[in-house]
């Protein structure tokens, strides 16, 4: 009788010989530089409607969230290229005591930058949550609203790109658990001093575990930017989105945009820094439902003082509606501001209002935050937030059983303190804290060009 191996054990034995493999070709200088750290943040929130509904229900929620980050620089590099974030979350209802859980809440992001010449650069990157029963408005509520548009710049090295803002209606439905993944991958390519080309994938994942149904939304395509002079960098692109959604609907949406990145400089003491981004566009969904031809539009602009940074907008476009039903024709003004007063104590606020238009159902979403946060020392941080979230419905509510028809109010304040451990190379108390909001930078799309100070977000396509 033949001898049968189990599965398992091939697939040990070959992962074992591949590592064997790579340790024998590759020299150990050129797999680079690892390191690990390891973080605890503990939080109490007072959140006074827990289930986003209208039937508020208010309780004291003790958070701790442990994070395990992995990063990884090539040889000669300083800057990580790579890194891996793990984040469950566990929670303590004082008044719900029912509720109390470890990882109902999870988070997994992770990125990595691959330099195959100076010319051409890869981005690869992953978003991965967890959400529970309760609508507690994340992790703390610490970072600004994410910006989105159209992409002109390659993303940081090793920069988590963030997701799409569609997937920000996770906070304002409330029924029950849900899984979301935002996947994507961009390449950026010099072809000469004053031309890019940028293009990839993306694709947006929704899974309600609970109510049932998924939904599915993948994008492609490309974008030229052109130089045209000092100050201008000229953009056109074409991307294809396709999607299956919840509700039945499916969709084909073709997006044409172009636009400028304006950049420029002013010798003033208050104001060395402005920057203004604008695209225009035409949607057209060939799908079998929602809106069938739309305008595509974002504007964006960014002033910098000294110590702070003003980011305000308007985006408008065809974008999917989070189960909710099917394409949208999505509207949505924001503006964020981030101080730093000292070297310790920084300041950050956001607003977003945004009306999505399906065939179904209409409805609008407002969130405000605005947060303190203060270093006590190198390794130890301390926050205190506020977040505001809001939700009007009309008659269309009753085709979905997502949302309640009328409107959905919740208030939350967060106080935190995070600590860090460096546990690879060195095992110690950490000796820095990563404050992005401390240090925005913009970066230009060409590679000659300098780095201007602004804002570090990374837009999605």
């Amino acid at each position: 009788m033949a001898c049968i191996r189990s599965r398992s054990k091939i697939w040990y034995e070959g992962l074992v010989l591949l590592v064997l493999i790579e340790g024998w070709i590759l020299p150990k200088p050129g797999w680079g530089a690892f390191a690990s750290q390891f973080s605890l943040n503990v939080e109490e929130q007072y959140n006074d409607n827990i289930f986003f509904t209208r039937n508020k229900e208010h309780d004291f929620v003790t958070s701790f969230t442990p994070t395990l980050s992995f990063l990884y620089a090539p040889e000669g590099q300083v800057d990580p290229t790579g890194r891996l974030n793990i984040s469950p979350r566990g929670q303590i209802y004082a008044r719900h005591s029912e509720l109390n859980n470890f990882g109902d809440n999870l988070s997994v992001n992770g990125a990595y930058t691959y330099h195959y010449s100076p010319r051409l650069n890869f981005n690869i990157s992953d978003t991965f949550q967890r959400l529970g029963q309760t609508r507690t408005a994340g992790l703390g509520g610490q970072e600004p609203l994410p910006l989105t548009g159209p992409v002109t710049s390659p993303p940081p090295p090793g920069g988590i790109v963030p997701p799409p803002r569609s997937q920000d209606l996770k906070d304002f439905v409330s029924r029950g658990d849900q899984i979301t993944n935002s996947f994507s991958l961009q390449a950026s390519y010099l072809y000469r001093p004053d031309i890019r080309l940028a293009g990839g994938y993306t694709h947006a994942y929704t899974n309600f575990i609970d109510q049932g149904g998924s939904d599915f939304f993948h994008t492609i395509g490309a974008r030229g930017i052109y130089n045209w002079r000092r100050d201008h960098n000229l953009h056109a692109g074409y991307f294809i989105s396709i999607g299956n959604f919840r509700n039945g609907d499916d969709s084909i949406i073709h997006n044409f945009d172009f636009g400028d990145d304006y950049f420029t400089d002013y010798k003033l003491q208050l104001t060395p820094t402005l920057s203004l981004t604008a695209s225009t566009g035409v949607s057209f969904n060939t799908g079998s439902g929602g809106p069938r031809v739309a305008n595509n539009t974002h504007i964006t602009v960014t002033k910098l003082w000294e110590t702070a940074t003003l980011n305000a907008g308007l985006q408008k476009g065809l974008t999917p509606s989070f189960g909710i039903s099917g394409v949208s024709d999505t509207t949505t003004l924001f503006t964020n501001f981030i101080m730093r007063f000292t070297e310790r104590l920084s300041a950050n606020s956001g607003v977003n209002f945004s009306l999505f238009d399906t065939r179904e159902v209409n409805f609008k979403t407002f969130q405000g935050t605005v947060g303190l946060q203060y270093l006590l020392a190198t390794w130890l941080s301390s926050a205190l937030n506020y977040n505001f979230r809001w939700i009007d419905t009309g008659a269309g509510a009753s085709n979905t059983d997502l949302l309640s028809r009328g409107q959905v109010k919740a208030n939350s304040v967060f106080l935190s303190l995070t600590a860090r451990f460096d546990l690879w190379p060195n095992v110690r108390l950490a000796r820095s804290v990563d404050a992005p909001l401390l240090t925005p930078i913009l970066r230009t799309p060409f590679a000659d060009s300098p780095p201007v100070p602004s804002s570090s977000a990374s837009p999605n396509p």
